[in-house]
């Protein structure tokens, strides 16, 4: 897919497999497709491979997951972009899809999401799939389809591989940095709200790992209580209908 870029941002490359799962990481995204591999100055250093798509951009300062890949999207020039977490992978044919799709739909459409595989870092086995649910019948709106009302009690989405317009990505307000933990849930509510199609390919289009020590995800689970994690939720809720970000924050 030539009028792609992918963005892959790293944050805490300090080991071997961190640095070979970055690796694989790129190596599933076709040669056609740009990639742009986002971190602060130390991270980026570590990285020891090339690649002729592949361009390295240092940002320091804020290097949040979202101030990150804000950062990097402003330097795409592409039509289409795609946010690829550094130990998740694509699928061989995730791109075909996405360009047959594009056609069929006469670029009416926000964004495309894969059915995403979850694959235990552990056993490396299969632990079910993210962004089913919009492929089952009466679950959203229209089959296949995002929508608001279904999303408002729904988490069960994965944003890594999702296939994005830039311009309207960036006209939407980006991600906001001062949202922790459900700063993709807030985004994909605002789109929504702005009236933006988002259409699962039934196709698995994503692997992604979870369970990973150190993963943000994790992160998360291990120094969130219940009681944040519920204000960061509750947030989300509210601030979709703002494109700004307000900069709000938890308070005990």
């Amino acid at each position: 897919m030539k009028d792609c870029t992918v963005i892959i941002p790293v944050i805490g490359l300090k080991s071997e497999k961190l640095l070979k799962l970055t690796k694989e990481a790129c190596e599933s995204v076709p040669e056609t497709t740009q990639i742009i591999i986002v971190g602060c100055e130390e991270d980026i250093n570590l990285i020891d491979f090339d690649m002729k798509n592949l361009k390295k951009l240092t940002h320091d300062g804020d290097t949040s997951y979202c101030s990150q890949v804000n950062f990097a999207i402003d330097n795409v020039t592409t039509k289409y972009f795609s946010i690829l977490e550094y130990d998740d992978k694509f699928s061989k044919n995730w791109f075909k899809n996405v360009e047959r799709h594009i056609k069929h739909y006469d670029d009416k459409l926000f964004a495309f999401f894969p059915l995403t595989e979850l694959i235990d870092d552990e056993t490396k086995q299969t632990l079910g799939y993210a962004n089913e649910a919009f492929l089952a019948s009466s679950f959203s709106e229209e089959m296949g389809f995002m929508d608001l009302d279904a999303l408002m009690d729904y988490f069960g989405f994965n944003a890594s591989g999702a296939i994005f317009k830039t311009e309207e990505f960036k006209t939407i307000g980006k991600l906001k940095s001062s949202m922790k933990l459900t700063f993709w849930y807030e985004f994909l509510l605002r789109a929504l709200y702005k009236e933006k199609k988002i259409y699962v390919i039934p196709k698995v289009g994503c692997f992604h790992l979870v369970n990973r020590a150190g993963s943000l995800t994790n992160i998360y689970n291990d120094e969130m209580s219940a009681d944040e994690a519920d204000w960061w939720v509750d947030l989300a809720k509210k601030e979709f209908y703002f494109t700004n970000d307000r900069n709000k924050q938890y308070e005990k």
